[in-house]
């Protein structure tokens, strides 16, 4: 009796191992893909492939598939695959002279809108001043914005021509945006500042 319960328990005891040896997973070389570059890595490299430079990548919002590039012009905003791991497609830059030249006739912020990037892909982004302290887009059902510390800039403060913090602010819709934004910005203690009844 003995030997037959010592039999039924080799028995078990050798379907068990067979069975998990089976479903181990193949650690072969090539069975598990890992990349061997990070995709900061894969952006700057398609962004220098485009004659731009590329000093890093600031931000990967991938709630939104798009990350942003700073140059050392601008700041380049790249839209980024669903799965994460490769820029789709460059999109134009914000010029960081050209912003400070055009600091009376744009006020505290600047912005530009891209539609249909993709068929479900649209995006409003500028820079703004740090006296920018809200902004309202109007047009996009009154929200705010997503924003980012850039660096400190010659952005200029108060009418002057010192540095100051400057920011990159956007939204991405699947849908078209209107075009031009109606925005409106506010300052320290809610004072307007831009948009509304007020341009600065």
């Amino acid at each position: 009796m003995s030997k037959k319960i010592l039999l039924a328990l080799l028995c078990l005891g050798l379907i068990v191992v067979l069975y998990f040896s089976a479903s181990r997973p193949d650690s072969s070389p090539g069975s598990n893909y890992i990349p061997t570059t990070s995709l900061e890595e894969a952006i700057c490299t398609k962004v220098e492939a485009r004659n731009e430079d590329c000093k890093k990548v600031i931000l990967i919002d991938t709630d939104s598939n798009v990350a942003f590039v700073e140059s050392e012009f601008g700041i380049l905003p790249v839209l980024i695959s669903k799965d994460h791991t490769k820029m789709v497609k460059m999109l134009p830059g914000l010029d960081f002279q050209e912003f400070r030249e055009e600091k009376e006739e744009n006020g505290p912020i600047t912005w530009r809108v891209e539609n249909n990037v993709q068929k479900d892909f649209s995006i409003l982004y500028g820079f703004a001043r740090d006296k920018a302290k809200t902004i309202i887009i109007n047009s996009e059902g009154n929200i705010q914005p997503n924003k980012f510390y850039v660096r400190d800039d010659l952005a200029g403060m108060s009418g002057g021509s010192g540095t100051a913090p400057l920011w990159v602010w956007y939204i991405t819709s699947k849908n078209e945006m209107i075009k031009p934004a109606d925005i409106t910005v506010y300052g320290t203690d809610g004072h307007l500042i831009y948009g509304g009844s007020k341009d600065e």
